[in-house]
């Protein structure tokens, strides 16, 4: 007798510490719970940010009850990749958590692997750990 997994895959959102802050980026469908995230939105860089780590957990709290898996990811590095000024990075850019310019290159933190993996597939390279 075949094996059916019938157990709902919930959507997954990494939760970034960076420089002693908190980062996600996500589009959400429902309103209501986006109103609810609207006080940690950073609509210039389209993600959330939670100052403090009471924040984050009341943050991740509600997106759980709401449906979704959190993690903390507290190394960002193996979600890091730098791309060429000269490539096309706008995409990259939109599913990125955190992005800064180093010479001629844009740094990218991306926000899952499957982003690091189409980063790399673009161009991109691993960013190295000084």
């Amino acid at each position: 007798m075949p094996y059916f997994d019938i157990t709902e895959k919930r959507p997954r959102i990494n939760i970034f510490k960076i420089n002693g802050a908190y980062y996600f980026k996500q589009f959400f469908d429902d309103p209501e719970l986006f109103r609810e995230l609207e006080p940690f939105y950073e609509k210039q860089r389209y993600r959330f940010k939670m100052p403090t780590a009471g924040e984050r957990n009341k943050v991740m709290k509600l997106l759980e009850r709401k449906g979704y898996d959190t993690t903390l990811i507290e190394d960002p590095a193996p979600f890091t990749v730098e791309i060429s000024k000269n490539q096309k990075y706008g995409e990259l850019l939109k599913n990125s958590v955190e992005n800064y310019p180093l010479r001629d290159k844009i740094v990218l933190v991306m926000k899952d692997m499957m982003w690091v993996e189409q980063a790399l597939a673009m161009g991109a390279v691993a960013k190295k750990t000084s």
